[in-house]
């Protein structure tokens, strides 16, 4: 699984605007999304936290999938089965005309020990105030 993170343009408060990416199990997502480093800090320090039972589950919300709103991002750490297998899912929309508009929204199979390190890495990102761009990649350690 491969996840980025560009910063595209930063406002006078500190809000950003972020490209999100992700690809894996065959199927890739991008959209862009307003936040603030402090929100993507905590959804890292709440993955690095996971999970903490066997029907854990970590999310990030942004946007609204409401016509009227240009696009909205789901991130969501879950546990799968009574063992403690994981993955991150990702859905996201884009809304706009035929030529503009998309949607996706699938699960990679990650390790806790993984989702636990994208958070980590997350979260050390977003604290420095995410000027440069983020990326994680699932198979590198």
């Amino acid at each position: 699984m491969l996840l980025t993170l560009e910063p595209l343009w930063r406002d006078h408060d500190g809000m950003l605007e972020l490209r999100f990416s992700m690809q894996g199990s065959g199927f890739a997502a991008e959209v862009n999304f307003y936040d603030y480093p402090e929100t993507i800090e905590t959804f890292g320090r709440t993955l690095h936290e996971f999970p903490r039972s066997s029907t854990d589950e970590v999310v990030f919300e942004n946007g609204s999938n409401a016509p009227n709103s240009y696009s909205w991002l789901v991130l969501r750490a879950f546990v799968f089965d009574g063992v403690g297998h994981s993955a991150l899912e990702v859905e996201c929309q884009r809304n706009g005309t035929r030529l503009v508009g998309a949607r996706s929204r699938f699960a990679v199979e990650l390790e806790p020990a993984t989702i636990n390190r994208l958070g980590s890495e997350l979260a050390n990102w977003a604290s420095s105030a995410g000027d440069q761009s983020f990326l994680f990649n699932s198979e590198q350690r």
